[in-house]
């Protein structure tokens, strides 16, 4: 079983006596401020067997209320950076390198990353934060993490590095640690730059030198016999037997030889092509002369003609000759030209026809109500410019019954804060934000109607704009079957919904009744669209509540 170690990066830079800081000291004027902490990344580290690993070429992208860029190269081991208190993501950019170190410098491995990019972290006012990333290379298992925001390395080899590449075994170095460097290595024999010298390829049997040294140079060598350079030359291909030439010399020359009888050229002619079977000769001189001769009758041009396309079925002609002419021939039926018209389609949809002639034109017809030129235009039952966000959370609605609070709610661990946000098509939108940290059992905005249950079934669905900052978020709609009051659930508040993962653009969500679905924890009851008491958008436990939100419609 593995071990993962992770070893402050003071200790490691001792024990490797590289020369470079443990330390990264914040600018002198950023001590002075107030609501700033400090990140610190430390890019060399030591695994527990003693190997030095190194991250360089490394970018990272820190944005948050404020965004960095920083780099750390093969001369730069620690970085540092003042930044603002509040929560940030870290992401490490692609190109970065890890390299081991192998006594006479650093070494790259090949390595992938293993855990979350970007990484959430918050930094709070003098206190020291924690992000971590996590790679794999050649079995070790690298940590990058620990800070103030400090980020440190570990390593897990408990599986020893390896001396049995080509790149290990022509270094000049003893990787394994066995006493015995390259090819002086057993694990190095069979790699190309320690195998032995061969005479068995087709440059080595003509180059004029006795590239195995066993005495016998190019074709005299028995290992060179096989390889063309050396093969003797045969008469059994197509251009060997008709060059007039007796190529293998045997005394015999083109299709004399019977080693070319096999081969076009050489053998009698034959009646099985659409060329041959149309041309009005007997070819293979059988008595029968195209499509009178079994050979022809898998040929195009001897084929019966057929009515089974659209092309032909549409034609006005009787193309196989059976008396039935394109859609009354049986064999057209399946074709889209004589199928029965449809009218599921946009186009089928908006023509001011009754395409599949039910009685019902267009967005009448219950096959198009799905489409998009049938939807349905939405209520805006919020979008927060009514001029009521300017003290506290908003109020919903002008006029019942989709009028009622917002409202938000986590276990205390995180205050929510609710504030006025740009929207993306309007000046308000409405955000819920936890500035002191995730909340372990998560957190949401809810607006709560105030004369519930409200009856939502003459809509087919919901609609609204949301972003967050990257983090899982679940929509629910609230039913009173789902509550203790509707007298049904035992284990109650499993609402129905979907859950989404946003990023910092606007998205619209568009979601029908039946898209919703309870998580399964609680009491299985259906969904009801006239008995609905609540809207909810909440994070998952453990994430930062971060949810902008605007334009909410019912369609």
């Amino acid at each position: 079983m593995r071990h993962l170690r992770q070893l402050f990066v003071c200790s490691v830079l001792a024990i490797a006596a590289i020369p470079v800081g443990c330390t990264a000291d914040a600018p002198e004027d950023a001590e002075q401020e107030s609501e700033v902490g400090s990140l610190s990344l430390a890019l060399v580290g030591n695994s527990s067997s003693g190997a030095t690993y190194r991250l360089s070429q490394a970018w990272f992208d820190i944005y948050g209320p404020t965004a960095r860029t920083i780099y750390g190269g093969v001369d730069t081991p620690v970085l540092a950076e003042v930044l603002p208190v509040g929560g940030y993501n870290v992401a490490l950019q692609p190109g970065w390198v890890l390299e081991r170190w192998t006594g006479g410098g650093y070494q790259p491995v090949s390595a992938s990353l293993t855990s979350a990019n970007p990484t959430w972290v918050y930094i709070g006012e003098g206190t020291t934060s924690t992000v971590a990333f996590q790679f794999r290379a050649d079995g070790d298992v690298i940590s990058v993490g620990q800070g103030r925001l400090d980020i440190v390395i570990g390593v897990d080899d408990t599986t020893p590095p390896r001396e049995d590449t080509d790149v290990a075994c022509s270094n000049g170095y003893d990787d394994d640690g066995d006493g015995r460097p390259d090819c002086s290595d057993p694990d190095c024999q069979w790699q190309p730059f320690c195998g032995p010298l061969g005479e068995d390829t087709d440059w080595e049997c003509s180059n004029g030198w006795d590239d195995d040294m066993d005495g016998l140079a190019d074709c005299s060598d028995p290992d060179c016999q096989l390889y063309p350079f050396c093969a003797p030359v045969r008469e059994d291909t197509d251009w060997a037997c008709s060059n007039g030439a007796d190529d293998d010399m045997d005394g015999l020359a083109d299709c004399a030889d019977p080693e070319c009888q096999p081969y076009p050229f050489c053998s009698p002619w034959r009646e099985d092509t659409d060329w041959a079977c149309s041309n009005g000769v007997d070819d293979d001189g059988d008595g029968l002369a195209d499509c009178s001769d079994p050979e022809c009758q898998w040929m195009p041009y001897c084929m019966p003609v057929r009515e089974d396309t659209d092309w032909t079925c549409s034609n006005g002609a009787d193309d196989d000759g059976d008396g039935a002419v394109d859609c009354s021939d049986a064999d057209c039926q399946s074709q889209p030209y004589c199928m029965s018209w449809r009218e599921d389609t946009d186009w089928a949809c908006s023509n001011g026809s009754d395409d599949d002639a039910d009685g019902l034109t267009d967005c009448s017809d219950p096959d198009c109500v799905w489409l998009p030129v049938c939807a349905m235009s939405g209520l805006v039952i919020e979008d927060f410019e009514d001029g009521d966000f300017l003290f506290s959370a908003p109020y919903a609605g002008s006029a019942p019954p989709f009028t009622g609070p917002w409202v938000t709610y986590s276990d205390g661990s995180a205050p929510i804060d609710v504030f006025p946000v740009q929207g993306p098509f309007s000046p308000t939108a409405l955000a819920a934000y936890s500035p002191g940290g995730p909340s372990p059992s998560g957190a949401g905005v809810m607006l709560a109607f105030d004369m519930w249950p409200v009856d939502l079934s003459a809509f087919q669905g919901i609609r609204f704009s949301i972003r967050t900052h990257g983090a899982p978020v679940r929509f629910e709609v609230g039913t009173l079957l789902t509550m203790p009051e509707g007298g049904v659930c035992s284990a109650c508040y499993d609402s129905h919904g979907n859950d989404f993962w946003f990023g910092p653009e606007w998205a619209t969500v568009e979601l029908r009744w039946w898209d919703l679905v309870q998580q399964g924890w609680g009491t299985p009851v259906p969904f009801e669209p006239w008995a609905v008491t609540s809207l909810n958008w909440r994070t998952s436990p453990g994430q930062p509540m971060h949810i902008e939100i605007d334009d909410i419609q019912l369609f």
